[in-house]
């Protein structure tokens, strides 16, 4: 699917103005508060699943969907889900993969200038403490690789970027230990955590004008994070900015 989003800032004086295109394995969610169109997507993604499932999962995804903004001045352009399964050595593993594009003012005009700015910032964010870095030196992204993240400079076709890559072990809400398969942690105050591992991917690309667009895969099928990557390095690629819209 390929969007659009330029309507959904079209309060700025300087709207959103760009494209890309989404692979097809990817369904289009429905925002958190809305009534129709969650049975639809749902069913897209568990075609075999019978009401009173489909009536769980909705109601999960509609509470933890509002937690993929960052913080109040982001706007939300999509959310999607990919379910499936991919060959991994020749057997059948589950693929499942949430992505997230949203839109943040950077208060930059200087495309370079705020990819490096936000190189430094996840760089010291990541790897603070770390002595022993791997360098990469692709003919694309030049970074480093650590323990648990992996960082690039990148050059797209619509110009420079921030990639990164960060395995995490998350700690779910207590709710989820009975239906999850997820091993277990003790928390501070004794009470049983569900734990997860969960692969991060994020495309940062600073738009011609004063803002970025984040693009945010997380996966727990951290063994086809080389296939997720290549997803998010697909959806990358396709990006292109319409400098031309909106008021100067």
């Amino acid at each position: 699917m390929t969007r659009t989003p330029v309507e959904s800032a079209a309060a700025r004086q300087i709207p959103y103005a760009f494209q890309y295109t989404v692979p097809d394995e990817f369904v289009r969610l429905p925002d958190p508060a809305a009534v129709e169109g969650w049975d639809a997507a749902l069913k897209r993604l568990v075609p075999d699943a019978d009401e009173e499932q489909l009536a769980s999962a909705t109601q999960q995804m509609r509470a933890a969907l509002p937690g993929l903004s960052a913080g109040g001045e982001d706007t939300v352009d999509l959310t999607a889900m990919c379910l499936g399964t991919e060959d991994v050595a020749g057997e059948e593993r589950l693929s499942m993969g949430l992505l997230a594009v949203t839109v943040k003012p950077s208060g930059h005009y200087d495309r370079l200038l705020t990819a490096e700015g936000v190189y430094r910032a996840k760089h010291h964010r990541f790897f603070a403490g770390e002595s022993q870095l791997q360098e990469l030196d692709f003919d694309l992204g030049k970074g480093v690789q650590g323990r648990q993240d992996m960082l690039l400079a990148a050059k797209l076709p619509s110009g420079p970027a921030v990639m990164s890559a960060s395995l995490r072990l998350l700690t779910l809400p207590a709710s989820f230990v009975a239906a999850s398969g997820a091993a277990e942690a003790v928390g501070v105050d004794g009470a049983v955590r569900p734990t997860l591992p969960v692969a991060s991917l994020q495309l940062i690309v600073p738009a011609p004008r004063d803002y970025c667009v984040y693009v945010t895969i997380s996966t727990p099928s951290v063994f086809l994070l080389d296939s997720y990557c290549g997803r998010l390095a697909q959806i990358g690629r396709t990006f292109a900015f319409d400098v031309e819209v909106g008021n100067r």
